[in-house]
């Protein structure tokens, strides 16, 4: 989580900036709840990410959600983003596949307000031999 060029913040200041006890913040990562970067020398700084999460984690655990459902929530928030990463890189790819292809007179594509609405794609033969 914590980058090695983020973290600049060693944990008694972590601590403060997220109104949290040392300990505590052990703890979370015991759990794996947050993910400090470790110097060589093993001593742990936080990202301003990180102290985010730690204000996220005390939020949900003050609206009474214990400590595996925090984890899980921010599973979940995680797989969130990273689908809708995905979802707009592949809406671009798209786009841009539709932008090639206007034009085309060979792709008989026909725009209408900035929406595809017809693309050139090959009939399908169906083999009636089947019975259907």
């Amino acid at each position: 989580m914590g980058k090695q060029e983020d973290a600049v913040y060693i944990i008694s200041v972590a601590a403060e900036l997220s109104g949290m006890h040392p300990q505590t913040l052990r703890i979370y990562e015991r759990r794996g709840l947050i993910a400090p970067y470790r110097t060589p020398g093993g001593t742990r700084r936080y990202s301003q990410a990180d102290i985010e999460r730690l204000l996220l984690i005390q939020e949900l655990t003050n609206a009474g959600v214990n400590l595996e459902g925090v984890r899980r929530i921010m599973g979940l928030e995680n797989e969130n983003a990273r689908l809708l990463s995905q979802v707009n890189r592949l809406r671009r790819l798209l786009e841009d596949s539709d932008a090639r292809f206007i034009g085309d007179p060979e792709r008989r594509t026909v725009i209408k307000m900035g929406v595809v609405t017809r693309r050139n794609l090959p009939d399908i033969r169906r083999d009636n031999s089947l019975g259907e």
